[in-house]
């Protein structure tokens, strides 16, 4: 278990706050008539004055307006002379009252506020006229918002002294303000603690700096028609709160939970200095009221119950990426606050945390003298007034890893050091500035780890493609024994989305915890087999084999000896020498720093079923969870203790924090950019996402961690790398993200290449703290080109017509038969019966039917049955799909062995995603954009496949088409020639049996679900092969499975025989 409760200093600038009496002649040397007068007065609300000013949810005017008057005349001698009572003019009130007043409001500026700093740009000012008042010499007070004080059975025996008006007793209302009401609920709820007070002069403008009303002086009645002023002060003060998280270190989050005023006094002076709790000197008296605390509002950064899960959707997360909240006008004057009594604590110990400035904490510790004889609670004072914000941190920087709840608290005052006077009438401003780990030794911390135990990041991630790794950082506290070795063991490993919605569509029988775990993408051990076999039938089992004989889902990981602080790389034990090295680093006698690999799985796992370490999702994670175990040993070798993430001992408050190993969403948008030759036009990068697998606007995320993007292979300077929208840093031509910023940076293309040359670059982006990582493939030119040394070189366009082929890289093609180059299905034809293609269902596909399709490159159009293949039948073995003479000079379509050469070879690879082009500046939003390139959409983007050498960097587009489906279908439910990629579904796949193959049907196989509606495109080829390794037999084309990642052959049978209409992509040879 691990305790953190933090308290913090907050940063803050220091201010000077002048206090100036006032000092008016008040007409004392004239002479002084008999009888009453008539005076013109005026109250005026003084400002607030801004204090901590510096670099919630009751709204912050909330007390600003003027109810009612109470004016008291007092004789020289404090006794009361006569009141009166006022009433707002138009008010409708049965309270009898001695006249009216009329209310405005009034600009302020610095000089008209307490200190010349205002909080406040208007505030409300009210004018009336007195009759009978006997001329002489008075102390003249103003009193808003109590009532009547001459009627109140509670007010009027205290009103006839002056020392007794000023020393009323305000109880504070503790519901005097609703957090979840509506503003004007708020606003009539907040009258109960916004009572005021203050005296009249016979000046309406103060000296400078006066501080205007902490001390009352004589007013002179002497002459007819005088006009007084009295300014008036709340007897409360408020506070706003801003955070500031640019300090924090690299992948340090912080979850805002709530901010609260605490112990705020219960009781205050209506107009005298309020100290709570003194107990009096020769120069003040003892406190007289009640000098219990309270605790004030509460504003809470989330709605409902308190949150447990703490991500990228937590609503208030502060990162170096996104430092600061709010945004905008945290102090504004209407802000949300929170109000409390004034507080006056005088001058107390150096309230920051490291006031020796010696890097440690002054009174470390928690409420314990025995443990923490040196611990200080409140710095000393106990009756001071202080703000706590509690929050959830976690830290996946592996220089400092760990998690937990965290406090902060600041003791209120004027200043950051010594001052402990939280006055009336002033608008505190106070900025939160964290440092470091979010626990630094600046912070005034009461932190306690536990020893033994093992920190973990968590939740953790790792790349969304086939085998890949990243190192899972751990802390391993020891109580001063060796640590002896870790172990690691795979307990979920889930093949299905994460969290997926209701409503989406999948097999979720299958998606089962702690089952299964083969059929899951997650490995302790480095992948070696990209592709997996097996043989059928095809069970939830067939994997379990290879899964297990492997130990794909368990490692030991034995620490050697280790005598400095150096770090030291691993291997593990003999013949595992292949499976990744691991790290360690000792750091003290107790605490041990380790980083273990981690990776994605084969690229398939058993071809037939489907499952694949890839994360075929784009809107969801995939979930694996991993058990941590640390062996310590005692000095002569023999084991101590065995400590676990998942033991009840050692986590028992934080519960099962077994680390969280996240495979993230898909990335496609963007995946490449293409530019002419002559076009090098710059493109601005955004990284996005879709929220949902049937929404229809891709979204920007954030990185969880720090990012770089990076030129990893091709031309040398044929691109430049910028700072992007968001001014990223960019070193060393790479470029620099915060944690919890957007992915954005910008391509520069330096200048063109010839019309037969190519340029190529990959660049490589690395996101969520380095542990995962988006390629995009960057092209300029469109020349035939070998993507293998000495091999055959490839077209950039797919056939459009029998002799000439697309504009454009990313524009499909048309759709042809087999042997048939005269009736290529025009693109424009090959659309889904939709616009957005979602939420798709055996249902929405569309048959044929009467329509005809138009034939590319003519002004025909013919129907399905009119569009004629050659005939070819299965013993057909090397028919060609037309004799060469029928193709461009110089061309052939791609044969088995062109595309075997790319699947062969060790250097190239495949990538799924989005390509943009020529006309393209910056990523789209809406899928139709971002999917629906043709001739007459040139700045959309197309899906398709990039096939790339991962040592030159060069690449070759293939497009799936607009629709998503590069294959119209012979045979299928709706009917001949329906739009769909899936060669042997039409429906999803049957609970039942499906022949010997598949003897549990979808159970067996749940990645099989939907894939009737899924993604892809099937090329032919020049020939017709029966092929193995790669291939099932008799072949006909070539397959790009855009949700599997596939590619591979596609077989005779699944094209109908031929019947069925596909892409074509030709090559040259030398």
């Amino acid at each position: 278990m691990k305790r953190n409760i933090i308290y913090s200093l907050l940063t803050v600038l220091a201010f000077a706050l002048t206090a100036c009496t006032d000092d008016w002649l008040n007409n004392e040397g004239e002479q002084m008539p008999e009888g009453e007068t008539g005076v013109t007065a005026t109250v005026e609300f003084l400002p607030l004055r801004s204090a901590l000013d510096v670099k919630t949810r009751t709204a912050g005017d909330a007390i600003k307006d003027i109810d009612n008057l109470c004016i008291l005349l007092y004789d020289m001698e404090g006794g009361l002379m006569k009141s009166y009572y006022l009433l707002p003019e138009g008010t409708v009130s049965a309270e009898e009252k001695d006249g009216t007043f009329n209310v405005s409001d009034i600009d302020r500026s610095d000089a008209d506020a307490t200190g010349n700093k205002t909080a406040e740009s208007r505030t409300k000012r009210a004018t009336f006229n007195l009759s009978q008042i006997p001329y002489g010499r008075y102390y003249m007070y103003a009193v808003a918002n109590m009532g009547n004080l001459a009627t109140s059975e509670v007010h009027k025996e205290l009103i006839k002294t002056a020392d007794g008006l000023k020393s009323i007793d305000l109880q504070w209302e503790t519901e005097w303000s609703s957090t979840e009401g509506e503003a004007t609920d708020q606003k009539t709820k907040a009258t109960a603690n916004n009572q005021m007070f203050g005296y009249f002069t016979t000046q309406e403008n103060a000296p400078e700096k006066a501080n205007r009303n902490t001390q009352d002086s004589p007013v002179t009645i002497n002459k007819k028609g005088m006009k007084l002023h009295a300014w008036i002060r709340r007897a409360a003060s408020k506070i706003t709160i801003a955070y500031d998280a640019s300090q924090l270190k690299e992948g340090v989050f912080i979850y805002l939970k709530s901010v609260q005023i605490k112990d705020i006094p219960s009781h205050c002076y209506l107009g005298k200095e309020n100290n709570v709790g003194s107990e009096g000197d020769s120069d003040k008296p003892a406190y007289q009221l009640n000098s219990d605390l309270l605790g004030g509002e509460v504003i809470k950064y989330y709605e409902g119950a308190e949150p447990t899960v703490f991500d990228e959707s937590y609503p208030v997360r502060l990162t170096t990426g996104q430092p600061r909240y709010p945004e905008e006008k945290a102090h504004d004057e209407i802000a949300n606050s929170l109000f409390f009594f004034e507080n006056m604590q005088g001058i107390g110990p150096d309230k920051r945390q490291d006031a020796d400035g010696n890097g440690e904490l002054d009174h470390p510790g928690l409420p314990d003298s025995d443990k923490y004889p040196n611990y200080r609670p409140k710095d000393a004072m106990p009756y001071g007034t202080y703000i706590e914000v509690d929050a959830y941190y976690v830290s996946v920087n592996s220089e400092k890893v760990g998690s937990g709840n965290i406090k902060y608290r600041f003791m209120l005052g004027k200043d950051t050091q010594t001052d402990y006077n939280a006055e009336r009438n002033h608008h505190y401003k106070l900025t939160l500035k964290f440092k470091n780990y979010a626990n630094d030794a600046d912070w005034h911390i009461e932190y306690e780890e536990p020893e033994p135990g093992i920190e973990v990041p968590n939740p953790y991630y790792i790349s969304y493609l086939y085998n890949h790794s990243m190192m899972l950082p751990l802390k391993v506290k020891t109580g001063g024994h060796k640590l002896g070795k870790i172990e690691a063991r795979i307990v979920d490993n889930r093949w299905g989305p994460h969290d997926a919605l209701k409503a989406f569509d999948y097999y979720y029988q299958m998606d089962i915890a702690n089952a299964n775990p083969w059929n899951g993408f997650l490995s302790l051990r480095k992948t070696k087999d990209l592709f997996i076999t097996g043989t059928s039938p095809y069970t939830a089992t067939s994997n379990q084999s290879y899964y297990e004989e492997h130990k794909r889902g368990e490692r030991t990981y034995p620490i050697g000896d280790i005598t400095d602080e150096e770090e030291h790389s691993f291997f593990g034990e003999a013949g595992e020498e292949k499976d990744g090295e691991y790290k360690v680093r000792k750091e003290g006698d107790s605490i041990y720093h380790v980083l273990l690999p981690m990776y994605t799985r084969a690229k398939q796992l058993i071809k037939a079923t489907a499952y694949t370490g890839n994360n075929p999702y784009v809107a969801y994670q995939r979930r694996s969870e991993v058990e941590i175990k640390a062996t310590l040993l005692n000095p002569d070798g023999t084991v101590w203790k065995t400590i676990s993430t998942n033991s009840s001992v050692t986590n028992s408050v934080k519960g099962n924090e077994n680390p969280v190993i996240y495979q993230v969403r898909r990335v496609v948008n963007p995946k490449g950019i293409w530019r002419s030759h002559n076009n090098s036009a710059g493109f601005d990068v955004l990284l996005k996402r879709l929220s949902q697998e049937n929404g229809t606007k891709f979204e920007a995320f954030t990185s969880e961690g720090p990012w770089k993007a990076y030129v990893v292979r091709g031309d040398e300077k044929f691109v430049n790398l910028g700072g992007g929208k968001d001014n990223n840093e960019v070193k060393n031509d790479t470029v620099c993200g915060k944690t919890g910023s957007n992915i954005d940076f910008r391509i520069d293309f330096n200048g063109s290449c010839g019309e037969n040359e190519n340029r190529y670059a990959i660049i490589r982006v690395e996101y969520h703290n380095y542990t995962c990582y988006h390629l995009i493939f960057v092209r300029q030119g469109d020349a035939p080109d070998a993507l293998i040394d000495g091999g055959t070189e490839w077209h950039a366009y797919n056939m459009k017509t029998k002799d000439s082929e697309t504009a454009s890289p990313l524009e499909e093609g048309s759709l042809f038969k087999w042997g048939n180059l005269t009736d290529p299905i025009d693109a424009l034809a090959n659309k889904n019966p939709k616009e957005y293609w979602v939420d798709v269902t055996p249902e929405s596909f569309q048959g044929l039917g009467t329509r005809k399709l138009p034939i590319a490159g003519t002004n025909e159009e013919k129907s399905w049955e009119e569009i004629k293949p050659v005939e070819l039948i299965n013993t057909d073995i090397g028919k060609a799909f037309v004799d060469k003479s029928q193709l461009p000079s110089n061309t052939r379509i791609a044969s088995y062995a062109d595309f075997k050469a790319l699947y062969d070879h060790g250097d190239i690879k495949q990538g799924y995603g989005i390509l943009y082009g020529d006309e393209s500046t910056s990523t789209e939003d809406d899928i139709v954009a971002a999917y629906g390139y043709d001739y007459n959409n040139t700045k959309r983007g197309m899906r398709g496949c990039f096939v790339y050498n991962e040592q030159t960097g060069k690449n070759l587009f293939f497009p799936i088409g607009a629709s998503g489906y590069g294959h119209r279908k012979n045979k299928d439910a709706k009917g001949p020639g329906t739009l769909r990629y899936a060669a042997s579904r039409d429906d999803r796949f049957p609970e039942g049996p499906v022949g010997a193959v598949y003897p549990d049907g979808v159970q067996g196989v749940p990645l099989f679900y939907d894939v009737y509606m899924r993604p892809g495109a099937l090329y032919w080829l020049s020939n017709y092969v029966d092929v193995q390794n790669p291939g099932d037999g008799t072949t006909t084309g070539w397959d790009f499975n855009y949700f599997t990642f596939d590619f591979y052959p596609i077989t005779y049978y699944a094209t109908n025989g031929g019947k069925d209409a596909c892409f074509i992509r030709c090559v040259e040879d030398k």
